[in-house]
């Protein structure tokens, strides 16, 4: 007899699924939202886990590749290609609302020559080259006309999902989205036409962040910012999500790329089936130093630190890729095939007849233990398995102890910044979890209100603010110039939250700048160290770090003395920690970028629909019984015998009377 299909309770992941991209200029995005437009396809871009077998020769095979195996062969049959909405040509929607006029005297503004002129940007040499021939100022009136006849503001009221539909996934409009974005950026593309040149990149960033101030991509002249415009761009590409859905039974979406952390909320809390997937790469501004001199050097870094870190608290519409990694569900190491391939072979002697020595070191078997690289296309492989498919294979134990990291960090008092870290042994077996938090018996930042400080109401909680806050004259005037008329003239506005402060931000404005040492908590890494020492146990030595953030520079010289030989990290932390301490000296400790599921999507991914036993009994219509069971069928099978002989000769009693 045939088995069941299980194709029916999958299919709801298989139908709706959408991953929004993020990640540094650079860093890989447009490369991975490429691999997923194409799906599977032939396996070229994937390693055949038999050829990584084969390398192994005598020496056992690693548990990871084995995983490997059954995510590839999984995917040969069910990773199908994705549909691409590149944020670029989101962007061109907006541009092509208004006449190509509007544009050019946008680029050659005054407000774009000052912003030109604060980077060190030429503003000259764009204007030059940003111009339109005629063939092309044709091609932007017939598109703009037909775009404007969809009013895709009232398409709710005016039902025109099927024309947004055809006019936005047209390969020619995109051929033309494309001409847009070259000739702003002609004649200065770098790496071979890799990235955009740096005054294209900043014109494009400026729209963007006009449309999420102000709704218009030209206008940004308005001081303060409106959070009703915020959402303007994802709000299109929702539309463009939603036409998806209408025009086709199956919406698997990418999204290339979302680079501000209300962004991703927004598809967070509509989509329970949206992933964000962060693409990181180690040393990524370092790409950039060959080909500019040490000037270009010192705008570039200026540019992308500022798309990093983000603006000032008040430009929340700005780019803020720290924040957006922060939030990412799935975490991706941009490593090529051969990067990968030449750090496994260091790892496991690869083409090497010797089994592994006996007398290797403790510090050796850990790096041995740890997760193999793979590269990138290999890590989405398994990702896009896991979405369809929930826990067709477990977790790494990289995974499972940066989890732990991530979920402690939520009871972190900071309301900076929330960091987790967790210790672990070589086998990965958890020593100590801690947060970045304030010492125990003293109350955290996030539970104080500035009001009981500024307003001297604080006799019924004495504990929890410190002689210092209660009694320098200094911080008790610049805490009254801070949050005094502040927190009256916006009380309707707080909506009942709680006003607390930031004690080492305004220390920090009344003494030496930027100063760590005056932060009430301690880091994470360091309440983790605390833990062991607090409340005993084994040593450390030769154990792993995970860390949400990355260790600073006070943390990596604990994590030294305590002998931690390998760090895994999610988002790099400012500093010179690693090139200064941790790389250093006798014992340099091994530092690697996190890949894999974090959060809820650890949950969502590794959570199985059924045990697999049972999924495999319905597809093989096949069920394995123990003796015992055997048994009792052949007994049955017996006793239903005897029932009918029984039956029989009541028959043959009854005719012979």
């Amino acid at each position: 007899m045939k088995g069941i299909s299980l194709d029916h309770i999958y299919n709801l992941r298989k139908k709706f699924t959408i991953l929004g991209l993020t990640g540094e200029t650079g860093s890989g995005c447009s490369e991975v939202a490429t691999c997923l437009a194409k799906g599977f396809g032939v396996g070229a871009e994937f390693e055949n886990p038999l050829n990584i077998y084969k390398r192994f020769k005598k020496n056992p095979i690693h548990n990871a590749f084995r995983k490997h195996r059954i995510v590839y062969n999984y995917s040969k049959v069910n990773f199908k290609p994705y549909i691409e909405i590149k944020y670029k040509h989101v962007i061109t929607l907006f541009i092509i609302e208004y006449e190509l006029k509007d544009l050019t005297n946008f680029i050659n503004s005054k407000t774009i020559k000052t912003i030109f002129n604060s980077y060190g940007l030429n503003h000259n040499d764009f204007t030059k080259t940003a111009t339109f021939n005629s063939d092309f100022i044709k091609e932007y009136k017939n598109y703009s006309e037909k775009f404007n006849s969809i009013k895709v503001s009232d398409i709710r009221e005016n039902g025109k999902w099927s024309n947004f539909f055809k006019f936005f996934f047209n390969k020619n409009f995109q051929i033309f989205s494309n001409k847009l974005h070259e000739n702003l950026g002609k004649n200065s593309f770098v790496h071979d036409g890799t990235y955009p040149a740096l005054n294209y990149h900043k014109v494009i960033q400026i729209i963007s962040n006009n449309l999420r101030k102000t709704g218009n991509p030209y206008y940004n002249d308005n001081p303060v910012a409106n959070f009703d415009y915020i959402f303007t761009i994802v709000e299109r590409i929702n539309e463009l999500i939603k036409c998806h859905r209408k025009k086709s039974n199956e919406t698997q979406v990418v999204i290339n790329s979302l680079k501000n952390p209300l962004e991703i909320m927004f598809f967070k809390q509509r989509y329970s089936a949206f992933y964000a997937i962060a693409v990181n790469k180690e040393k990524l501004i370092g790409e950039y130093k060959p080909k500019f001199n040490s000037a270009d050097e010192e705008v570039i870094n200026k540019i992308l630190s500022e798309e990093y870190k983000g603006g000032e608290s008040q430009e929340f519409y700005k780019q803020k890729v720290e924040e957006c990694l922060q939030l990412s569900d799935i975490h991706i190491n941009y490593l090529s095939k051969q990067e990968a391939f030449i750090k496994n072979k260091e790892l496991f002697d690869w083409e090497s007849d010797k089994n592994e020595d006996e007398e290797r070191s403790k510090s050796s078997r850990i790096v041995k233990n740890s997760q193999p690289y793979f590269s990138w296309n290999d890590q989405i492989l398994k990702y896009v398995s896991l979405i369809d498919h929930p826990g067709i294979i477990d977790p790494s134990p990289i995974e499972r102890c940066m989890q732990l990291a991530y979920t402690g960090k939520h009871n972190s008092g900071c309301i900076s910044r929330h960091v987790g870290a967790a210790i672990t042994d070589t086998d990965f077996s958890i020593k100590a979890i801690g947060w970045n938090n304030t010492p125990t018996g003293q109350v955290p930042c996030s539970l104080r209100n500035s009001a009981d400080l500024v307003n001297n109401s604080i006799d019924w909680d004495l504990k929890a603010f410190t002689n210092y806050e209660r009694e320098n004259i200094d911080f008790r005037k610049v805490l009254e110039e801070n949050f005094n008329g502040k927190v009256k003239d916006n009380v309707g506005l707080a909506n009942g939250r709680n006003i607390c402060f930031c004690f080492k931000s305004l220390k920090n404005s009344i003494s030496e700048g930027k100063n760590q040492v005056h932060t009430r908590s301690l880091h994470a890494e360091e309440n983790a160290f605390l833990q062991l020492t607090k409340y005993g146990g084994t040593g450390i030595k030769n154990g792993v770090l995970f860390s949400t953030a990355s260790p600073c520079e006070l943390c990596s010289k604990k994590a030294y003395q305590l002998g931690i030989i390998l760090i895994y990290y999610i988002d790099p932390y400012p500093g010179i920690s690693q090139s200064h301490i941790l790389s250093s000296g006798d014992n340099p400790i091994e530092v690697r970028l996190f890949n894999g599921a974090i959060g809820s999507a650890y949950h969502q991914l590794y959570q199985t629909i059924m045990p697999y036993k049972d999924e495999l009994a319905l597809l093989l219509n096949h069920e394995i019984k123990d003796m015992a069971s055997k048994l009792q069928d052949r007994l049955k099978g017996k006793e239903d015998k005897i029932m009918e002989l029984e039956e029989k000769i009541k028959e043959l009693e009854s005719k012979e009377k």
